[in-house]
């Protein structure tokens, strides 16, 4: 593939370069030196199972870049998103000495980008920051976009700050390994980017939803170029509204289509019931049914969603919880203002809109439709 030039996202005084480059992984080391030319070290943050997979090649390109590396593998999987597993990563870089010029590098899926940008944020007040995700959902998603965090017992993600990474390097070749639940995942993401795309002001380009449903067998089987084509359109998708709303103040909180729910299921069943984007799709389609009852989205629409989603592989029934332990969980939401939860909502392709008087007894009806006990 021909190359292409990087996205820049422009957030407030800094900014992220983000390269899509199938094979990029082999080019980190250089790319990481030139970013930092006086960083003579980088301290990656990974997963067991990811470093085993791509650690050597990370490692051995740092090297050929003359920079040494240490790492940390994490215990895979939500739980790791903790303060305490934080505080782990904090003394093993006091014991390394690490220094404000010094990257942390994160490679791995989500839960690694989210715990190692929280300890970039908050080490020596602040390190440099480079991602190198390696699942779907993190490298249209989570990489991008500077939010960082760890999850509290009381729900996901109440702990944490933006912190723009100055890198993002995505290399859709990562990707084949994935195991199928874990790439269904991510294609939620890539579904609630294409329910967003028209709302973006500004944004241009062709309309995202077309393509995931004429070029599905395609994407699901990761063939060159469109998927490269697609992962670029969803990072352009969010770089375009971070850049205007990097705080969530306004537009951002259109990217939060489907979380409401998401969130309330991945905390109501247990963290690792749920993938997040599993969580996700089951709020998509909650999200729909709310619109249609409002009188907001149109029913045939709404099927079509529905049907792309069980194309691309992801629930279409709540298990493990009850309607009140998710009205529970949604009410505790960080996007809940004044006791009122706002709720993102598709009002037409591409088109969403920002409500925060969806009746109780409409969420009650859409939990329980959706298998909520």
């Amino acid at each position: 593939m021909a190359a292409v030039e990087p996205i820049t996202l422009r957030a407030g005084d800094t900014h992220s370069t983000i390269a899509v480059e199938a094979g990029g992984l082999e080019t980190a080391g250089a790319r990481i030196a030139a970013r930092w030319p006086e960083a003579g070290r980088v301290f990656a943050i990974s997963e067991e199972r990811v470093w085993a997979l791509f650690g050597a090649r990370l490692a051995a390109s740092c090297a050929a870049a003359g920079l040494r590396l240490s790492h940390r593998a994490a215990p895979e999987g939500e739980g790791s998103k903790s303060l305490a597993q934080a505080g782990e990563l904090y003394a093993w870089l006091a014991d390394e000495r690490a220094e404000r010029g010094e990257p942390i590098v994160a490679l791995g899926g989500g839960v690694v980008g989210d715990l190692a940008g929280f300890v970039a944020a908050t080490y020596l007040r602040g390190v440099p920051l480079a991602q190198i995700p390696t699942t779907l959902l993190a490298q249209v998603d989570s990489s991008v976009g500077g939010k960082t965090a760890v999850n509290l017992p009381a729900g996901k993600n109440l702990v944490g700050a933006f912190y723009q990474p100055a890198l993002v390097l995505v290399d859709p070749a990562l990707l084949g390994g994935l195991p199928p639940r874990q790439l269904a995942s991510g294609w939620a993401e890539v579904i609630k980017y294409a329910l967003i795309d028209g709302s973006v002001p500004g944004l241009g380009g062709d309309p995202l939803l077309p393509v995931l449903r004429d070029d599905g067998a395609a994407l699901r089987a990761l063939r060159e170029p469109v998927t490269s084509t697609v992962i670029r359109r969803c990072i352009a998708i969010k770089a375009a509204v971070v850049a205007r709303d990097e705080r969530e103040t306004g537009l951002r909180r259109i990217l939060n289509l489907g979380h409401t729910i998401g969130h309330a299921v991945e905390a109501a069943a247990g963290y690792g019931r749920w993938t997040h984007g599993e969580a996700v799709a089951l709020g998509l389609r909650g999200a729909g049914r709310l619109a249609v009852r409002r009188g907001l989205h149109d029913p045939s629409l709404q099927r079509e969603v529905e049907r792309l989603l069980d194309a691309y592989g992801l629930p279409g029934r709540i298990a493990g919880c009850t309607v009140e332990e998710l009205l529970a969980r949604i009410g505790g939401d960080k996007k809940v203002r004044g006791g009122r939860v706002n709720w993102v909502l598709p009002a037409g392709p591409g088109q969403v809109v920002v409500r925060d008087d969806v009746p109780e007894a409409d969420v009650r009806a859409v939990l329980a439709e959706l298998g909520a006990t």
